[in-house]
């Protein structure tokens, strides 16, 4: 399970960190975290879950709305990218910052990092649309994995 010590390391990552001093005891808000083979239908399944999430957590529709597009272009790029041969497992995680000031999403992968073409053609938008609709983002990939954190100056729900 992922900590307010691993979430302060995620804000470190992506430049969504909160204000040296910060008293992260009052967190506002539901965490999601969600663990899934990744297939095709995960994604539908995953958007769900995380539309319910920010409905319930995230105050303004239109930043719920773009958590929900880029957590499903992330969750794609796992199920048709990330893995050669068996399947493996994509990892959603959603809350609120630690401390109180808006939105963290990490989507994962234990798969293979493939860097994205230099042409992606008429497809291949998706870190696009993560640039272009969080506040701070970071794409990490290894021989472990990939890991996009996105962070969003949201207000969330006491």
């Amino acid at each position: 399970m992922i900590t307010n010590r691993d979430l302060e390391c995620m804000g470190l990552a992506t430049g969504c960190v909160c204000p040296a001093g910060t008293d992260t005891a009052g967190v506002r808000g539901a965490w999601l975290w969600e663990r899934r083979p990744a297939r095709p239908e995960t994604v539908v399944a995953l958007r769900r879950l995380v539309r319910r999430w920010t409905v319930t957590t995230v105050v303004d529709e239109e930043i719920g709305e773009s958590i929900v597009l880029v957590v499903d272009e992330a969750v794609s790029n796992v199920v048709e990218h990330a893995y050669r041969g068996p399947v493996g497992d994509v990892s959603v995680f959603a809350a609120p910052r630690p401390c109180g000031n808006g939105v963290v999403v990490v989507v994962e992968d234990q798969g293979v990092w493939s860097p994205p073409g230099a042409d992606p053609g008429f497809r291949g938008r998706g870190l696009d649309l993560v640039r272009e609709l969080s506040d701070h983002h970071a794409v990490l990939g290894s021989d472990l994995g990939t890991t996009v954190r996105m962070c969003w100056r949201a207000l969330v729900t006491s």
